[in-house]
């Protein structure tokens, strides 16, 4: 099982350049289950969006783009409680992070799994709790 960050589809779901280090991470995704926030689709769906107003893609293109998550084994894990607002507050704050971009290095951390992300905050959040971050070379 490997958490995977939202930005790290979009960029893949919206053709952005990657390292080649990516690649390796995309092999295994296909071959791992892949656990997300259960924020994860309103999070791709809203960075779509904003590409569709950006004219990076049209409206048209969105399901298309969408097909190419079904090669993925996408779990989406359980919202937090309402008794966790105080603690997941206070983490965010410490690590620096949003509380959403939180929720996948705490899903990490609790599964015990690799985080794939390309969001430079997040990295060093995760690599600061000791976590490994994929793909490894940046």
């Amino acid at each position: 099982m490997i958490v995977v960050d939202a930005s790290l589809f979009v960029a893949w779901l919206l053709n952005e350049p990657r390292p080649s280090a990516e690649q390796d991470v995309w092999d295994m995704l296909v071959e791992e289950s892949v656990l997300v926030p259960a924020h994860w689709p309103n999070e791709v769906a809203n960075a779509l969006r904003r590409a569709v107003r950006r004219k990076r893609i049209t409206a048209a293109e969105i399901g298309p783009s969408l097909n190419e998550l079904a090669p993925f084994d996408i779990k989406l894990a359980t919202a937090p409680a309402l008794q966790d607002i105080e603690s997941i507050t206070r983490e965010a704050i410490s690590l620096d992070l949003s509380v959403y971009d939180l929720q996948y290095v705490n899903l990490a951390r609790d599964h015990r799994a690799p985080i794939a992300t390309i969001d430079a905050a997040m990295r060093a959040a995760a690599r600061k709790i000791n976590l490994l971050v994929l793909p490894t070379d940046r």
